[in-house]
């Protein structure tokens, strides 16, 4: 932009010098024919045009300057302009130039970019509808006394990986607001993947497994304790460990008969599992067992490629959390996988959380939270899993 020039005159005006005379020029008139009046009246003339002289040579000087100065303001002003012009034409040609974007293959059904895996999203909106369905039966079975919400979490892919590459799948985002479009107003839909997005730039997904961070999962846990109007837990003062050298679900994927030690890429990039520690109670019922027993809440055993059942000792029929709170306020949670590095922090804002796995869970969950008492449900899912049919028809089993 041009700078206007801090000389703001309007216009120069000179008033002339006007010589009247009165008779005949200077010897007559009103000196009269006094010699030395005539002397003194030739010296005062003399003296008025050398002044005048020497106030015009003056006033035409500081004009020049005036004047240079100003033509210089307006130069410099112009060469700015141009540079600035110059400067806003490559910031304009360089944001139209594309981000580099590396080479990404598959190996199996992983999709390997950078030195992370991915998973690429397939799901249709016929799928999508049948889960919404599904979560809508289950709040009509538990009625109008108890809220429901349901979370269904976008993938790493969304977040990092290029749109070429997504392209190859289907829109998560769509398949999400179809769930929410379908699921019926009487469910509290959130949707997490602006927080996500927000925090895309720091360790909120694993790179060689499937789920979230601990840190994800707490971006999505303050969004779900808006909603429910409970208080979140401030991560920074929470009491914290990590695993090293995890190498999870997708680089798994990768390991065959020839290949036992799988993709060298995720191998040579292994994740490290943060957990923080909450207070709680807790009860598991673990997968082949038919006795509940005592366990803390996060399992630091846990290592190599079972470092993320860390969170709640993983994937299991149940585990319930009794905390000291005095909120009036008890949880269940119907969960995948992605449900285990959420949960620990919910014990920070519920008297009693319940802890659900439908590929695991023998029973009928409706009357569960009904005699109970529960006050709020939480369905929490990934995209991958709420666009299986398997997992509708799992959720439809624990509500019979």
């Amino acid at each position: 932009m041009r700078r206007k020039s801090s000389y703001g005159y309007n216009s120069y005006s000179k008033r002339p010098y006007h010589y009247k005379s009165y008779g005949k020029g200077y010897g007559h008139g009103y000196y009269g024919n006094n010699s030395k009046k005539k002397i003194i009246a030739v010296s005062l003339v003399c003296a008025a045009i050398a002044a005048g002289a020497v106030c015009a040579c003056a006033y035409f000087g500081v004009f020049g300057d005036i004047m240079q100065n100003s033509v210089s303001e307006n130069s410099l002003s112009k060469t700015e302009t141009q540079k600035r012009t110059k400067q806003e034409s490559k910031a304009e040609e360089s944001s139209k130039i594309p981000e580099k974007v590396l080479k990404g293959e598959f190996d199996g059904n992983v999709f390997i970019y950078g030195d992370q895996g991915f998973e690429i999203f397939y799901g249709s909106e016929n799928s999508a509808k049948k889960y919404a369905e599904t979560v809508a039966s289950i709040k009509k079975s538990l009625g109008s006394d108890i809220n429901v919400y349901d979370i269904t979490v976008p993938t790493h892919s969304l977040f990092a990986l290029p749109e070429q590459y997504k392209a190859e799948g289907s829109d998560e985002t769509e398949s999400i607001k179809t769930i929410y479009s379908k699921i019926g107003k009487n469910i509290k839909t959130i949707d997490v993947t602006d927080s996500l997005e927000k925090h895309k730039d720091e360790y909120i997904y694993f790179g060689t497994d499937n789920n979230w961070t601990a840190l994800g999962a707490y971006y999505a846990y303050v969004d779900f304790c808006k909603a429910a109007d409970v208080k979140s837990a401030d991560i920074k003062k929470l009491p914290s460990g990590e695993i090293k050298n995890f190498t999870g679900s997708l680089w798994a994927a990768t390991t065959t008969e020839e290949n036992p030690k799988g993709n060298k890429t995720l191998a040579a990039h292994p994740d490290t599992v943060k957990y923080y520690k909450t207070d709680g109670y807790c009860t598991l019922l673990e997968s082949g067992s038919n006795d509940p027993r005592e366990v803390t809440m996060i399992a630091e055993f846990a290592e190599g490629s079972n470092a993320y059942s860390a969170f709640i000792w993983g994937n299991n029929p149940y585990m319930k959390i009794e905390t000291e709170l005095k909120t009036g306020r008890k949880l269940c949670i119907i969960k995948d996988s992605y449900g285990c590095a959420f949960a620990p922090f919910t014990a920070e804002s519920f008297d009693e959380i319940f802890v659900v796995d439908p590929r695991y869970y023998d029973g009928n969950i409706i009357d569960y939270i009904k005699k109970n008492k529960y006050t709020d449900v939480l369905i929490l899912n990934s995209i991958m899993t709420a666009n299986t049919e398997l997992r509708t028809e799992e959720l439809k089993t624990i509500m019979e």
